[in-house]
């Protein structure tokens, strides 16, 4: 399958033509004409600025992946018709290392949906959800990353405040938060279950974790998500 991209950013343009081999395009006629199905990845505020000329481009047999945020199928549909194909697709940066987990919603109107879900894989895991989870999604997997890199700074902090080199600490916490998340992915257990099994009992994680809750650990955790899915 042959890439194309255009951006005005010529600097975007350069570091996908040398590391992903793509063909750059000189306008948004081009990039759909080329396209069997077109990811809109644009900051919401410049958005206003590509839609007329890829209406005037678009026709139904193209399918548009938008990486908009806050942008609806519905308002899609009335930009380039009640027909057009949409897939509205919440990734997150993990997606650079191919461990990204990406959400994805369609349109009605959307006839190969596999072929999207098959495109989304190539950057880690992909789940089909309702549009109006959507936000809910942004919330765990669009924001989580930042409250996890959190975690493994304070980790790494407080290793190092017991005298581990600060590389050392960051090594062992981001693996251990790494190792914990394929845990539970991998096995299926309940979070909890997993949690249990690693404290001892009268042990030095059980303290931990009532540290942890005597802290509001679990609740700062569901007020950050939930004031993300608010905004």
């Amino acid at each position: 399958a042959q890439l194309f991209v255009y951006d005005i950013a010529e600097a975007a343009c350069r570091k996908a033509k040398e590391t992903y081999q793509a063909r750059i395009v000189g306008s948004i006629g081009e990039l759909v004409s080329c396209s069997e199905v077109v990811f809109a990845a644009v900051k919401p505020q410049f958005l206003g600025e590509i839609l007329d000329e890829l209406k005037a481009a678009w026709n139904d047999e193209k399918i548009l992946a938008s990486i908009v945020a806050g942008k609806s199928i519905a308002d899609w549909q009335k930009v380039l018709g009640e027909k057009a194909q949409i897939a509205r697709i919440m990734p997150n940066t993990p997606a650079m290392v191919q461990e990204g987990m990406s959400t994805v919603c369609f349109s009605a109107s959307l006839k190969d949906r596999q072929l999207i879900l098959e495109l989304l894989s190539h950057t880690g895991r992909v789940m089909e959800i309702r549009e109006s989870v959507m936000d809910a999604a942004m919330g765990v997997a669009g924001c989580g990353p930042a409250f996890v890199y959190m975690m493994i700074e304070a980790l790494a902090d407080a290793g190092v405040a017991g005298g581990l080199f600060r590389q050392q600490a960051y090594e062992l916490a981001a693996q251990t938060v790494l190792g914990a998340a394929k845990m539970v992915l991998e096995t299926g257990e309940h979070p909890a279950a997993l949690k249990d099994a690693v404290c001892s009992p009268a042990g030095t994680t059980i303290r931990g974790v009532m540290a942890l809750e005597k802290y509001g650990f679990r609740n700062s955790v569901e007020e950050a998500v939930m004031a993300a899915m608010r905004k």
